[in-house]
């Protein structure tokens, strides 16, 4: 995991396919859905045609949104993107994702480290800012087991746009949260840096859930190591990010999330020499009402479940402001995840 936006901005960050072709790709999607409503009719006696349609209109969706937050943001970069991975793995389950983030009031000494960008310019108020995108998806390959895969693109104080990592991770669900109570699950990850002088990096550690009524608590404590010839530290380092979420409507939830960063362990520094932010979130789910993932008890509270129904959209975005010197005053996060 590593550590807002203005108008007008092409989406560099895709080398081959511009935001155009995607929204024309969308486009042909939702003409297709067009037909598909014209014959609403014999759709409701066919179930797979229905969830069909109900796929393709939602990945426009996700889609649409991605290329929409990409092109406002692209001239102001930010550090990294932020995620709370859930611990709940559901066989056969798809996942796509899009995250992003923008940050701005970079620390001066981030500014010092650029490189050629020192003298007065490292000086001022404001300087070069950075941002990251990333694409993931996953898959349920058994009733506990999950693999991911993602691409992680993002602009470093002083380098040019492009793709940074590559990255692999299994996860393992070790306990299933049904309805409140716990649920908890073990990750690993290797990523890939396609960028040079950068270094691979290993990551793993436990996910935490713990739901009561329509409260849901995460916690990714992760431990993080270098690997490769590029690699600066042989210890270990620690990330970690925690999430309340409390759904106050249907579809809809609030809560405050929390990400932190130490490079290092053995050399960690102070409070303010690591890298912490945190901040409210806003959260939109819809999915499938005649398989809502809740269930309510006796007291009529509505107990979040691990399951994830047939098809679901969700989306979220949020801001986070630094604690420390060394963290990014604001940061405007995003993220689209949909699931079939």
């Amino acid at each position: 995991m590593a550590p807002a936006p203005e108008l007008g901005i092409q989406a560099s960050f895709l080398p081959r396919l511009s935001a155009g072709d995607l929204l024309i790709s969308r486009n042909k999607r939702i003409g297709g859905l067009s037909k598909a409503h014209v014959g609403g009719r014999l759709l409701r006696h066919n179930l797979n045609g229905l969830r069909i349609a109900q796929r393709l209109a939602l990945s426009a969706a996700v889609s649409a949104l991605a290329t929409a937050g990409l092109v406002v943001g692209s001239t102001k970069p930010a550090l990294a993107e932020f995620e709370i991975q859930e611990s709940s793995v559901e066989k056969g389950r798809v996942e796509t994702e899009y995250r992003g983030a923008f940050h701005w009031g970079i620390p001066k000494a981030e500014k010092a480290e650029a490189g050629d960008g020192g003298g007065e310019g490292t000086t001022e108020e404001e300087g070069p800012l950075r941002q990251s995108h990333d694409l993931e998806v996953e898959y349920g390959i058994a009733d506990r087991w999950l693999f991911s895969a993602t691409l992680s693109a993002d602009e470093p104080i002083g380098e040019n746009f492009a793709l940074s990592v590559v990255g692999f991770e299994l996860q393992y669900e070790l306990i299933e949260r049904e309805g409140n109570g716990l649920g908890l699950a073990f990750t690993g990850s290797y990523g890939i840096a396609t960028r040079g002088g950068d270094a691979d990096e290993i990551e793993f550690g436990p996910i935490v859930e713990l739901a009561s009524g329509k409260l849901l608590l995460t916690f990714n404590p992760f431990f993080t190591a270098q690997a490769g010839d590029n690699r600066q530290t042989d210890g270990l380092g620690f990330e970690y990010g925690w999430r309340a979420e409390y759904d106050f409507a249907k579809h809809w939830g609030v809560g405050v999330e929390m990400f932190g960063q130490i490079e290092d362990l053995a050399n960690a520094g102070s409070f303010n020499d690591q890298q912490h932010s945190i901040g409210p979130t806003l959260f939109y789910k819809l999915g499938n009402d005649d398989e809502d993932s809740s269930k309510s008890d006796d007291d009529g509270h509505n107990n979040r479940t691990s399951r994830a129904p047939e098809m679901e959209l969700s989306l979220n975005a949020g801001l986070q402001f630094g604690l420390t010197d060394v963290t990014s005053d604001t940061a405007l996060k995003f993220q689209a995840t949909l699931e079939f």
